[in-house]
């Protein structure tokens, strides 16, 4: 489902940090979508050899954030999930907020196959789990969730 990449400077955070970052937004993704959280992948890269310019000149301070996700969200959902991903990002990062660049970009469900399937539209996840093998779904529930505080 929605596929998160950080890219930040090399050292710039520390293992712990990447646990927060990655499980601050599944938060907030499932908060904002009513997408599990574990439909979440985040992603974050540290390149000793990765050079970043802003205006051609060189920026060490900045991290970029691009998450693809199905579309059909509204213009207010997305906005409020960037906004919380990068205020988030920012305190366990410990960086300004104008050092997070965050950035949406929309798939329609028919363009993403993962676990094998075809994912399914926004509001069509519970038909979409019911119909997966019955080992898949165990193993979806065991992802990042907690049986009494599962759902879809």
């Amino acid at each position: 489902m929605p596929t998160y990449v950080c890219c930040a400077p090399s050292k710039s955070l520390s293992d712990g940090q990447k646990d927060q970052i990655a499980s601050a937004i599944a938060r907030r993704h499932s908060e904002a979508t009513g997408a599990p959280s574990f439909f979440v992948q985040v992603v974050i890269e540290e390149s000793e050899t990765t050079r970043r310019y802003l205006g051609g000149g060189p920026s060490g301070a900045h991290i970029w954030i691009r998450g693809d996700i199905r579309a059909g969200r509204s213009e207010a959902v997305r906005g409020a999930l960037m906004l919380a991903i990068m205020r988030d990002v920012s305190a366990i990062a410990a960086v300004p907020e104008t050092s997070i660049w965050v950035y949406l970009c929309n798939l329609e469900a028919t363009d993403m196959v993962e676990f094998g399937h075809v994912l399914p539209k926004p509001g069509e996840e519970q038909a979409w789990f019911e119909g997966l093998p019955t080992a898949l779904q165990t193993y979806l529930k065991g992802l990042g969730a907690k049986q009494d505080t599962f759902r879809l």
